[in-house]
C-alpha cells in the first residue's frame, strides 16, 4: 500500500459515513446525516478500478437516490480514472492538499501562547456551542467517529475562540475541523489547537495529517511553518 493511499484509508476510518461498503476494491460511502463530500464518496482501489467498477460506484449511489462522487485520490495515481470520469460526464470539484507530519514535531513547533485547549473525548453540548461561538457550523453524527478521538476547545479567559477534532487510526491521526473566532485570527490560536493535539497523538505513537483546500493559501502556509509537508492532492469527481 503506498503512503497517500495508507493515509486516505485512515482519513476514510476516522471520518463518519453511515453506510459504508467494499465493493472490487472501491470503498463506497453514503451518509444521510452529513452532506459533506467525503462522507459520500467513493475511494478507488490502489490499482486496477476498470469501468465495471465506475458502473458498480454509479448503481451504489443511484440505488439510494444520490449523485455518483468519486474522491480521485491520490490524484497523482490516478490520472487514467481522471480522465475517464471527466469523459463519462464528471465534473471536478474541491482540490485539496493532503498534508503530513510527525507529531513530536509539530508539538515542538506549535506554542500555546496565551490559550488553555481542552480535549474532550465525545462531542458534548460544551464542545458543539463553543463551535458555533467561533462561527463553524455544528455537524451531527461526530459522535460516530470511532475512539480514540478527541474534541479540543480552545479558550481564552474562559472564552472559546478557537476547536478542532483530532481522530486517530492505524498509527495516523487526523486533525479536522480546525476553526478560529474572526475577532482571534492570526493570533495563535490554531497553533494552540495543533499543539495540543501534536501531543495528544505523540502518546499514541501517530503521525498527523490534515485535509486543506488549495485555495486556501493562508491555512496552508500555518500547517507549513508547523512542519507540515505535502503527501498528495485529490480532488472530488461529480456526476
Amino acid at each position: 500500500m503506498s503512503f497517500g493511499v495508507e493515509i486516505e484509508r485512515a482519513a476514510a476510518a476516522t471520518w463518519p459515513s453511515s453506510t459504508v461498503e467494499r465493493v472490487d476494491g472501491w470503498l463506497l460511502r453514503h451518509c444521510d446525516l452529513l452532506a459533506r463530500k467525503r462522507s459520500n464518496s467513493a475511494l478507488p482501489p490502489e490499482q486496477g478500478w476498470g469501468l465495471a467498477g465506475v458502473e458498480r460506484v454509479e448503481q451504489f449511489y443511484a440505488a439510494r437516490g444520490a449523485a455518483a462522487i468519486v474522491q480521485v485520490s491520490p490524484l497523482e495515481q490516478h490520472a487514467e480514472l481522471d480522465a475517464a470520469l471527466a469523459e463519462r460526464g464528471y465534473r471536478s470539484r474541491s482540490p485539496t492538499e493532503v498534508m503530513f507530519a510527525d507529531a513530536d514535531q509539530v508539538a515542538a513547533a506549535c506554542s500555546a501562547g496565551e490559550f488553555e485547549v481542552r480535549l474532550e473525548a465525545h462531542p458534548r453540548s460544551g464542545w458543539l456551542d463553543a463551535v458555533a461561538a467561533v462561527g463553524g457550523s455544528p455537524e451531527p453524527s461526530l459522535d460516530r467517529v470511532p475512539e480514540p478521538v478527541r474534541f479540543a476547545i480552545a479558550l481564552r479567559d474562559g472564552t472559546p475562540v478557537g476547536v478542532g477534532m483530532f481522530a486517530e487510526s492505524g498509527g495516523w491521526c487526523g486533525a479536522y475541523g480546525m476553526a478560529t473566532h474572526p475577532d482571534w485570527r492570526r493570533r495563535g490560536v490554531a497553533s494552540a489547537v495543533l499543539r495540543a493535539g501534536a501531543r495528544w497523538a505523540s502518546a499514541l505513537g501517530a503521525r498527523l495529517f490534515l485535509q486543506v483546500e488549495v485555495g486556501n493559501p493562508g491555512a496552508r502556509r500555518l500547517y507549513a511553518a508547523a512542519g507540515f509537508r505535502t503527501a498528495h492532492r485529490y480532488h472530488y469527481r461529480v456526476r
